[in-house]
């Protein structure tokens, strides 16, 4: 039914806007999720991937997005991303992608993809802090209260 709800927002619609599409990719994670967790309930794969798609791919997408895009508006800017915006979305999506699957790919070398994921996690917000830091402590360019 997630799956349904959310491709009737026509997510492909969305593709040529960064702060639009984070959201559908990270509703996406939610998708993957409970997939995951109903394999789990059956013993095919461990629930921890399902917390993980949740957690580090929903959550840390819809999170991030929404941070963006409310920092934006609330500051008196344009609702519209520039370049560090979809390299952040790309470092978290990525770092979600790892975190999940990337012990099935490298099951040898799981503190590898643990610190590749975090990395790439870590990396997304400290690009979020580096940009919006400065603009959310300052007052709103177009001059109004808020």
């Amino acid at each position: 039914m997630q799956a349904a709800r959310t491709w009737g927002w026509n997510p492909w619609a969305t593709r040529s806007m960064p702060l639009l599409w984070v959201l559908h990719l990270g509703h996406a994670w939610i998708i993957v999720g409970l997939v995951l967790l109903a394999l789990a309930a059956l013993g095919l794969t461990a629930p921890t991937l399902a917390w993980h798609a949740f957690a580090v791919g929903a959550m840390g997408s819809l999170i991030l997005g929404m941070m963006t895009r409310t920092a934006l508006g609330h500051t008196g800017r344009l609702l519209q991303a520039a370049r560090l915006e979809p390299l952040a979305y790309a470092l978290i999506l990525g770092g979600a992608l790892l975190r999940v699957f990337g012990s099935l790919a490298l099951p040898a070398h799981p503190h590898v993809v643990l610190g590749l994921a975090a990395l790439r996690w870590s990396g997304a917000f400290a690009l979020y802090l580096w940009k919006y830091a400065p603009m959310l402590v300052r007052p709103r360019i177009d001059g109004r209260k808020g």
